[in-house]
Parts: structure tokens; sequence; C-alpha cells
């Protein structure tokens, strides 16, 4: 028998040889695996760490576990006087029967602090020479106290250690000690000290000191209930996992199969290539390597190290002893690959390449063009292309060819058409290379949410669901890839994770029960709904367990300190409240963003007639300089951009839709500016310069278009953060305008809001829904509002909810009256993009005839206008077309 860190559950083992034992011939094999853990860990703890010696007297916690029961034998065994506890009158009874030489007046209970009581009057106010704590918190301070002078408190729990507990240093005036003892550390000792535990050991099995635990066993299918019944602490010494009957027999039974997977090793001088492998994923597959063996890596990388992480991880694996090379081989051509596997090949033989490059220009089939799909497919089907013919000649060694797919490419995806077809090119690669002989394996993942490119886009805390399929964490990736590259049938293989629907009444009773069911408990009926989780038995195994339980699959986010402190009574309410929510407001909150986004402030009603407002710039009144018309977003005040033109080098000119006017189109609000810029730049010969936000920019554009058919010079169009694609996409993914009583509805509210808290304006939601026609609706929410704030006007809100409505709806039926113009348009984005599935350019780079210009500043859709960074490239751009 032995012990090992891991990995003993196989078909073939190499032990270190240091940590193997004789199992004495009184002994079976099932009395021997209940040894060298428990006593393993005692042995090294007080023989080896706390230099037990006869006489010394020792309080071990926990007095009926494994650990526990291996303590108290040795300590009697080697003389001293032992004090202990446990958790119930039970295993009280069961140690005084187990060791009846053991004092009754020194069991003590370990459920509270009581046994610092009994400790003082066993040792007459002296306290113990050894505490073997395996306690944790208030109890792990009482064992301190329990000290005596030079006294030695031996910790082997990892609680307090794990989560960096502060420890009372009064203890040290009585000249004591710490020690944390790990067993686990003895794989790292010297041979010396393996041979010194070992030998201790064997010597008092052969002694009789050392003596098999009692336990409860299971069967080999039935390990995790043997895992659930040692959470709940109830088992008395170990819980051990029976493979067969150990029984007599005369003829070799038939063998009991079961599956078993091989697991994925590198050879340490063979190389190891990943392609792309300073992203997310690839920095994840490079450490997995690594901790299979492989100590020769090539990542490659167009653009190198470029975050403190990738320089963290690369010094991590080097202090390893592994050798890590940076490769910027350009693989989208052949010269590209050859010089890679020349680079790979210095170092040692190409034994697996990995081809996790990926570059994504998404888009709607019908905006894709040649470039678009030349871009996706330079990284992945033109490089795997290269990869297959020179591996074939250089490669004699490869032991696996493996590219990345994606789930795109089997299941499709409106807007991926370049990037599924190229993961569809790799995938044909894989089969002829199969086919020929020679190794392949291509993998369809689906979305991975914790690193990589779905990571990178989403919000912070949101799961985004993808084609009826969940995000997969990293870990399950990387085990799911062992399976993968040790089976040889399929060269295309794939892992998704399938969205479950669970409906809202078997959320909240599952959660419930899930967290029983993780305790151990059968019968509600039998605790306390108020009893707190620790209180149940819950330790931290099982904290972590329903802390991952309860984020996963019921999405309710604990922190350690609220999982220890809750309740089963304080849970089902948390899950009703967030049920309750979610019905009455998701779909409003879901749909009401965009308006929120769009729909910014509640101009004066004296300004709402006015086309044009003079805004102050960088250009003090009475000088001279170019003329920039600015056109706002859908409320149409100038204010929002006030900031914006505070710091441009022009005068500034606020352009504005007016509320008086009945505007059906973009088109009729285009045409209602035209006069005002005629007016302000008579000579057809100035280029035209506008900067336009949000709603603004679809407007922009029109007057564009509409100046330039008037014969004035083309100039400049600077859209910020907005483009007509990118608003109508908005519209209809964010705001609820399939069905028109529930937009009208959320508009209103949002107008609402501006008046009124969000409490108030949720609890008239459902009046305002039930209403007929949209004057109806804007009555009721006008009624809400003056019932709690008076308004000076509520004929003039009533007219703001009538045109932004006619806004919207202009946006929705949009179609442009132009398909290209002459001015040159610059699009300003933020590094927060406000709509992920809208392509890089916004569908820009086809509306002007002249190159589209791009620039990305930090902010979002609401502070990119007041981007200082983003103000002065709109100077430059204003500045060169002079």
């Amino acid at each position: 028998m032995g012990m090992s860190t891991s990995g003993a559950l196989t078909t073939m083992f190499y032990n270190d040889a240091y940590l193997n034992l004789r199992i004495p011939d009184h002994l079976s094999l099932e009395d021997a695996a209940t040894i060298p853990v428990v006593y393993g860990t005692v042995v090294f703890a007080l023989k080896v760490r706390a230099r037990m010696k006869r006489g010394d007297s020792v309080l071990i916690h926990s007095g009926t576990g494994g650990i526990g029961q291996a303590a108290i034998r040795i300590a009697l065994y080697e003389g001293c006087t032992v004090y202990t506890t446990v958790g119930t009158q039970e295993k009280r009874e069961f140690l005084k029967k187990e060791f009846p030489q053991l004092n009754v007046d020194n069991i003590g209970n370990s459920r509270d602090t009581s046994f610092e009581q009994m400790v003082y009057r066993g040792t007459k106010g002296r306290g113990v020479d050894i505490v073997l704590n395996s306690l944790a918190e208030e109890k792990l301070l009482a064992g301190v106290r329990c000290l005596a002078r030079g006294g030695r408190f031996v910790e082997i729990g990892k609680f307090d250690l794990a989560g960096n507990h502060p420890l009372q240093l009064e203890f040290l005036k009585k000249e004591a000690s710490f020690i944390g003892v790990m067993l686990d550390r003895i794989f790292e000792a010297t041979p010396e000290n393996k041979k010194q535990l070992v030998a201790y050991l064997e010597q008092a099995m052969k002694s009789g000191a050392v003596k098999p635990m009692n336990r409860t066993v299971f069967k080999y299918n039935e390990v995790e209930q043997a895992f659930r019944y040692m959470t709940t602490g109830k088992h008395m010494g170990k819980v051990i996992v029976q493979v067969r009957d150990p029984k007599e027999i005369t003829n070799l039974p038939p063998v009991k199969t079961f599956k078993g997977y091989p697991r994925y090793f590198c050879y340490p001088e063979n190389t190891y290539i990943v392609i792309g492998g300073l992203g997310g994923f690839g920095l994840e597959l490079a450490d997995w390597l690594i901790l299979r063996g492989a100590r020769k890596l090539i990542l490659t990388s167009r653009k190198g190290v470029q975050t403190g992480y990738q320089r963290f991880r690369i010094k991590i694996w080097r202090s390893y002893g592994v050798l890590v090379h940076i490769s910027k081989a350009d693989i989208t051509t052949r010269e590209g690959c050859v010089e890679l596997i020349k680079e790979s090949s210095r170092l040692g033989p190409v034994h697996a390449i990995f081809n996790l490059a990926v570059v994504l220009a998404d888009a709607i089939f019908e905006n894709q063009s040649s470039k678009s799909f030349q871009t996706s497919f330079e990284p992945k089907a033109n490089a795997t292309q290269y990869l297959d013919e020179v591996t074939r000649e250089m490669c004699p060694d490869l032991r696996d060819f493996v590219i990345f797919s994606s789930v795109t490419c089997g299941r499709g995806n409106a807007g991926q058409t370049n990037y599924g077809m190229a993961n569809s090119v790799m995938e044909r690669i894989c089969e002829r290379r199969r086919k020929d002989g020679y190794p392949a394996l291509a993998i369809e993942w689906g979305a991975i949410g914790e690193v990589g490119l779905v990571a990178e886009m989403q919000e912070e805390h949101f799961e985004i669901e993808i084609s009826g399929t969940l995000q997969q964490k990293i870990s399950s990736c990387l085990n799911v890839l062992n399976l993968f590259l040790r089976q040889k049938e399929a060269a295309i293989v794939s892992s998704i994770v399938v969205a479950e629907k669970r409906g809202a009444i078997g959320a909240l009773d599952n959660a419930v029960d899930a967290v029983l069911y993780i305790l151990g408990v059968d019968d509600i009926k039998s605790i306390s709904m108020h009893a707190t989780l620790a209180e149940l038995g819950m330790d931290s195994m099982t904290a972590v367990e329903i802390k991952q339980t309860l984020e996963r699959e019921y999405e309710v986010f604990l922190s350690p300190k609220d999982i220890r402190s809750m309740t089963l009574a304080r849970l089902k309410e948390i899950q009703e409240e967030r049920l309750l929510g979610d019905s009455k407001t998701e779909k409003s909150d879901e749909s009401s963003y965009g308006i929120k986004l769009v729909f910014r402030i509640l101009g004066e009603e004296s300004e709402s007639t006015m086309k044009e407002m003079p805004l102050t710039s960088g250009i003090p009144d009475g000088e001279d300089g170019p003329t920039i018309f600015a056109l706002p977003g859908i409320e149409g005040f100038v204010k929002v951009m006030g900031n914006l033109a505070a710091g441009l080098e022009a005068k500034v000119v606020g352009l504005q839709y007016a509320y008086d006017l009945e505007f059906e189109t973009v088109q009729d609000i285009a045409n209602s500016l035209v006069p005002v810029i005629q007016r302000r730049v008579p000579s057809k010969s100035t280029p035209i310069r506008l900067v336009a936000y949000s709603y603004g920019t679809v407007i922009a554009l029109e007057v564009a278009h509409a100046l330039e058919a008037l014969g004035y010079a083309p100039g400049t169009v600077v859209l910020i953060d907005g483009s007509p694609t990118m608003m109508t996409e908005l519209l209809k993914q964010e705001m609820d305008v399939g069905e028109d009583h529930i937009f009208q509805t959320l508009l209103i509210c949002h107008l609402m809001s501006f008046y009124l808290s969000s409490d108030v304006v949720a609890k008239n939601y459902e009046k305002i829904f039930k209403c007929k026609t949209l004057d109806e609706r804007i009555d009721a929410g006008v009624e809400a509002v003056t019932a709690v704030v008076p308004l000076e006007n509520p004929d003039y809100n009533r007219v703001v909810a009538r045109t932004i409505y006619k806004r919207l709806r202009a946006l929705l039926l949009y179609t442009p009256s132009y398909t290209q113009i002459k001015s040159k348009i610059c699009l300003i984005k933020p590094t927060q993009v406000t709509l992920k599935h809208v392509s890089e350019d916004m569908n820009c780079t086809e509306l002007s005839e002249q190159p589209l210009i791009v620039e990305t500043f930090e902010g979002n859709h609401i502070t990119i206008v007041d981007s200082e960074e983003a103000i002065q490239r709109i100077n430059s751009i204003f500045c060169g077309q002079n």
C-alpha cells in the first residue's frame, strides 16, 4: 500500500517507492486501505513536526474521525495524556468503547468552546503540551488558549489557512509555537524524511500500535454517495470504496469493466506549438500542456506579448523550467508556416500543433464582402492548409494536429457565415488528413464564458445564450479535451452545453432541496428552517458546493460569509424575491434599456421649437472660423453636446428637431434642417461639416445627401457612436417594438422616470399597459406624474411623448434615400460597445464613396460625447479638411 497526491484511480500507477508500505499478513486489503493517510498525517504532525514524547499532554479534536482515532492511538502508545472532543453523545460512547484507557472526563464537546474549561480542569490550569487542531474560527482560538508554556499548536485543517484569518499573537508570551501541517508536502520531502515516516508506520503496525480504522464501505459505483455521506459529518473512522468483495476465491472471476480514459501526456524533449497561444484559451491550453509534461512550448501571436497577465504566466512557466518561445511568424502564408516549423524543430521534434487563431468580421450575409471572408479565412482556413502541407514534409514525429473550430460551423449563425465557412474548410482538411493516414482533429467548441472572445464581448455577470447553448467553463473544456485527444475514431468532435429550461416554481423548490441534498438532510421536517447552514452541518467543502450550485443552477449569488449565516428560510425568501422581480420587471428592464440609452434629457419647453442654437465653442465670439453643425440624439436638444462644442476649434451651431412640426419620416426631419444650413453657409463651395451623435447620425447622413444634391461641396460627417444600421438594430434588439402596446408603455414609463421613482413607475405600469390607445396611455402617464409632482404644462409633456414615439417609429420604418454620399465619414466609437452584434464599422463603409475613418476612445454611449480625446481627434479631422 502507499500514498499519492492524485491519479491513483487507474489500471496502472507509478508510485513513489519511498512511500510504499508492506501490508502485514494479519491485515486484509480493506484493513490496510484505512491506514496510510490518517496514520501518515498523525505521525508526520505529532512525531516529526511537534516532537511528541512520553509524558506530554495532547488535545485532539474530532476524536472519532480517522485522524482523531489515529492520533489518540499513537498518543496513548507513546505514553501521553489525551484530551479529545466529539460532536455527539453517540460518538462519545464510541470513544469510551474503542479506547477504554481514556479518562471519561477528558472527552469534551467540539461544537462549542466548552472544551477549554475541560482542559484547564484536567491540567489544573497548566494547559496541554500539544493541540492537534482541525476546528475553525472561534474554536481554533479557544484551542490556542489551551496551550501550556512552550506548547505546540499543530494545525491540520485548511479553512482558516485558506481564508488567511488572523491569529492572536498573545499566545507567543507562552513561548508557544504554531505549526501548519499538510501531508501533501511529504511528497516533496527528502528521501530520508519519507523513509523515517514509513519505517515508523511499519514498526507500529508490527507492534500493534497502529490498528485499522473502523470504516464505512461503499461499492465502486457509489462514489458520489460516499462523498456526500462524508460531508454530513456523521461517519466515524474512514470512508472507503470497495472495488470487489475481499473473499476467498478459487477461480479468477470475470473482470468488471468500467469506462476509463487514458490521460493525455507530453514528452519533455518534444516541442508543442500553440497558434494563438497568447489569447485567453491559448494561455489556459499552454498551462494544461505544461501540467502534462510539456517543457518546450512555441506560442504564436501577431502582436507578441502585450499584457501584464501574459508576462506573468510566461514567467511562472519559465520558473518551472519550461522553455517558452514567442513566435511572430505569419501563419497566413506558406513561408510563415515553414518559418514556424523550422523555429520549433530547432528546440526539438514537433509533437503537436494546436491552431486556436481567429479573427472575426461578423455581419449578416448581405453585408459580407470578399474582404470580410478573406479576413476570417487567413488565420483559419489558409493557415490550416499551409500547415497541413508543410507538416507532411517537415514533421515526421507529429502526433496531434488539432484545430479549434466552432459550433457556428455545425449549427450555423446568421451573422458569421464567413467564420463558419472558414471553420468548415479546416474540418474538411482534417478529414482528408485522416483519410491519408495523418493525425488530425477538429473540435467544434460552443461558447466559452470565462476566457476568449465571448468572455471579452459579454457584459460582466451576464451569461449569454447562443443558439440554445450556454457558455462552458474553461475547466470543463480542458477536461473534455483530454477525452477528445485520446479518442482516434472521429476526426470532428463537438463540445457544447445545451441550455435547460426551468419553470419558476420548480426552480424555487429545487434551490432549497438542492441545499438539503448537499447537506445530506432527507426530511425537511426534521430540521429548523431558521437554523444556519453551518448549524445544519455545512463544512468548508460543502460550502463551496452549495455556493457553486446556487450560482450555476439558480442564479443566487452569495459571498462565503453570507452562506455561513444563511438559513433555509432566508434562502427561500431570496428565491421568491428574485423570481417575483424577474416575472414583473425582467421584460420591462431589458426592453427599456435602449430607450434609456438614446433618450437622456427632457429639454425646456421654451427651446422646443427652435431649429438652431449657437453653442459656446473654442473660438471666441466675434472671431472668424469654420462652422460645424451639431446634430443631437432623439430628444432633439443640443445641450447634450455642450461639452463637445466647447472643445471644438470652430463655430458650432446646434441643429434641433422642433417639437411644433409634424415629422413622419427621418427625411422630413433632415429636410427641415437644410434651410438652416443654407442660411448659415450661403457659399456652396464651402465643405460640409457635420458632427452627429446617436439618433442624429441617421439624420446627418440624410442632411449631407440633401446638401450635396443642392450642389454643396462634399465635406466630412463625423458620426459619434451611431449609424443607420446601428440605431435601427438598437431599436429592434433593445426596445420591444414588435408589439406596439408594449413599446408605447415602456416609452411612457421612461418619460415618467424623469419625475418619479422607479417604484412608483412600476406600480403604474399595468394601468398604462391596459389602456387601448397611445393617447390614453399618455394621459394615464401624465395623470400619474401630476398626482405626485406638479407639471408646469402637462400638454407639453404629451407633445414630447407623442413626438418621441413618432421619431422612433420613423427610424423603424427608415430606408435611406441615398446609396452613397460623396462626403467623407468618420466614425467615433466607445470602447464599451453599445450593441454587440453589429460589425466593427457599423456598416458605414458602404455609405460613402471615400474611405471610412474609424476611431475608438475610452467610454460608453453616454460618455463618448464628452471624451476629450475624441474631441481632439474631431478637431484634427476638420483641420485636415481646411
